[in-house]
Formats: structure tokens, C-alpha cells, sequence
């Protein structure tokens, strides 16, 4: 399970109440760089019931809860992803606010783009909400991976832009006409794999799928991810060697590669026990050291250091908090819109 950067999180919580900010961000540490997936999907579904819309009242106009489901229940059905583009484009112009969505295929290229009318101002965490959201969605329908060859931001370069890579497996232009992605046109023949029964198991775990999945590219960055994350001995006890023999390179050559790309092995190592150890003590279902023992450090002791320089507090407290904050937290459920909703006439901002 990863983690996101705490950048997005605090923009989904930009229109909620100050004493509604506080709840929501209590257990997550002040000086937490990063926010499990898990932790993050939980605080979308809160700041959906607290808003009653999918952007977080911070799109174009309100989309009322349910307006996904309306979206996804229409393209699920497609022969194939140009028709399913073809329809949830259509559909997102009408319900999101974004009126000039829109598909352009040019060249080879497909290009998805999302613009509100005229002199409507655009939030970027709204843009980068439906542009990563439409991307993971589409290759769920189709069961494979679509890799991207642009990604536009009508905005200025923010200071978390690095992570746009992380999300979207391409980096990001700025200043741009309108936000919009782009890929190869030979994805347009894919065939849509999932059916209904599958699609309402999609939804009932929204949103924890559409910002955990992650298999957007192939970089190295992401293949010594996804060793370290699976298998044993954990990813403490797992060195740069024994990572590149399994990625069938030498050493010397994956750290060069990384270092290209922006990152290293340690720090993404870190990054991979940090998420892990966070969402194990979250859930309460394992001992601080038995969790140690599953991350493959050496010690419980050398375990409790580590998880203290990540978030400030030692391990164990960490893990009383989370306990008590679900023996407190009210349970938040999204309903399925009802046909008044669905239809309801949106007010423009």
C-alpha cells in the first residue's frame, strides 16, 4: 500500500470548516510529508458526506455524490475504450462543471481534455483530481495499463510538481491552454473487460483503488518499488544488491538510473516502510514488533528509531492514537445518488 503527498490532501480539505480540518487531519503527524492511501481514501469519503460533491466544492460548479457512479454505470457497458471515452466525455461535460471536455485524435496521439466556460476559474486541485481520476478509471475498464505521452496543467508549476510523475508516470507541462493527457490512439481499440458486478465492487472501495493504483509506467523508480513492497525478507532487510539482482541489473547501474529519475534506493526504501509501518499500525491488528519483524529490521529498537524520525512520535504511541481515534470516529457512508440528485440543475459558480 503507498502513500500520497500531503499537498492533496490538504487541497481536498481547502473548503471544509477549520474545527472539521482539525478532525480530519488528527492522527496524521504535523510534520508528515506523505499520508497512507488508506488514510487519504478515508478522508475523501469524510470530505464527500461533509460537502455532499465529488470535487470537494472545489469544481466548476457542485457535482452531487453519485455522480461517478451515473458516469462509470453508462461506459461500463461500452464494446470498447473509444466508446467509452466517447460517452464519458459526453456525460463529464454535462455534470462536472467542466463543460468543454473533450476528445481530440490527431496524428496517432488521443488527447482527453477537461475546461470549464469562459471566465469560470479553475481550481488545480479540481483539474488534477478529474485528470488522475479518468486515467486510472480507463485502464480499470480496459485491464491494462495506459501509458501516457503528455500531461498539460493550465497553471503555474507548484513546489510538489515532482509528484505529478509519481501519479500520472509522465511529467507535467505548465501554463498550458487547457488541462489535458494524451496517449497512443491504438489504446481506442481495446476492448472494456470489467461488467457490472465488477464495477459495483469498484465503487463500494471508492475512492481507495482510483488513488492506490499505481501501475501507470515503468520506470526504474517503480520496479524497485514494487520488489521492495512484495515478498520476504522485508524491505529493511533488503540491500541495493539484492534489489538490482532481481531486476537482473547491476547495482551501480540501478542507482545511476534512479539518480536520473530524480530519486534513490534509499529514499525510496524509506518511502516503501514508512507507508507500510503506518497502515499496519493503523489498522491495530499486529504488535509494534511483530510489525518490525514483517519490515525485516534487525531489532525492535532499530525499528521504533526509524518510525520516530518519520513522524515524530515512537511507534507504539502512534498506535494507541489510531485505536483511539476509531473507537471515536463516526462511521461515514456515501449513498448512491437518487434520481433527484442525478438530475438536479447544478448552480455556477
Amino acid at each position: 500500500m503507498g502513500d500520497i503527498a500531503i499537498q492533496f490532501v490538504r487541497s481536498a480539505l481547502a473548503t471544509a470548516a477549520p474545527d472539521d480540518v482539525r478532525r480530519l487531519l488528527d492522527g496524521v503527524p504535523p510534520r508528515s510529508a506523505r499520508v497512507p492511501v488508506g488514510k487519504a481514501s478515508e478522508l475523501a469519503r469524510s470530505v464527500w458526506a461533509l460537502t455532499g460533491d465529488e470535487l470537494f466544492g472545489l469544481g466548476p460548479r457542485p457535482v452531487p455524490l453519485g455522480t461517478f457512479r451515473m458516469i462509470a454505470m453508462g461506459v461500463v457497458h461500452a464494446p470498447d475504450l473509444r466508446t467509452a471515452l466517447e460517452r464519458a466525455v459526453a456525460f463529464a461535460s454535462i455534470t462536472t462543471g467542466f463543460t468543454r471536455t473533450g476528445l481530440v485524435v490527431a496524428g496517432g496521439t488521443c488527447r482527453v481534455e477537461f475546461a470549464a466556460d469562459e471566465g469560470v476559474v479553475e481550481e488545480p486541485f479540481a483539474l488534477e483530481l478529474v485528470l488522475a481520476f479518468a486515467h486510472r478509471f480507463l485502464a480499470w475498464l480496459t485491464g491494462q495499463r495506459i501509458v501516457l505521452s503528455h500531461l498539460d496543467l493550465p497553471f503555474a508549476e507548484p513546489g510538489h510538481s515532482a509528484e505529478y510523475e509519481r501519479i500520472f508516470g509522465v511529467a507535467a507541462s505548465f501554463h498550458a491552454p487547457v488541462a489535458a493527457f494524451g496517449f497512443d490512439a491504438r489504446y481506442l481499440d481495446a476492448p472494456v473487460v470489467r461488467d457490472e458486478p465488477a464495477l459495483e465492487a469498484f465503487l463500494r472501495d471508492s475512492p481507495m483503488d482510483l488513488i492506490e493504483h499505481r501501475d501507470h509506467g515503468d520506470t526504474t523508480a517503480d520496479r524497485v518499488r514494487k520488489v521492495l513492497e512484495r515478498g520476504e525478507p522485508g524491505p529493511a532487510a533488503r540491500s541495493a544488491d539484492d534489489v538490482a539482482a532481481r531486476l537482473a541489473i547491476s547495482a551501480q547501474h540501478m542507482r545511476r538510473l534512479l539518480r536520473r529519475e530524480g530519486t534513490s534506493f534509499h529514499e525510496i526504501r524509506e518511502d516503501v516502510l514508512r507507508a507500510i509501518a503506518v497502515a499496519g499500525l493503523e489498522s491495530g491488528r499486529e504488535s509494534v514488533d511483530g510489525l518490525s519483524r514483517r519490515l525485516g529490521f534487525s531489532e525492535p529498537s532499530a525499528f521504533r528509531r526509524a518510525f520516530a524520525r518519520w513522524v515524530g512520535i515512537p511507534p507504539g504511541e502512534y498506535r494507541r492514537q489510531a485505536l483511539d481515534r476509531r473507537r471515536r470516529a463516526p462511521v461515514v457512508t456515501t449513498a448512491p445518488a437518487t434520481h433527484s440528485q442525478a438530475n438536479r440543475s447544478p448552480t455556477t459558480r
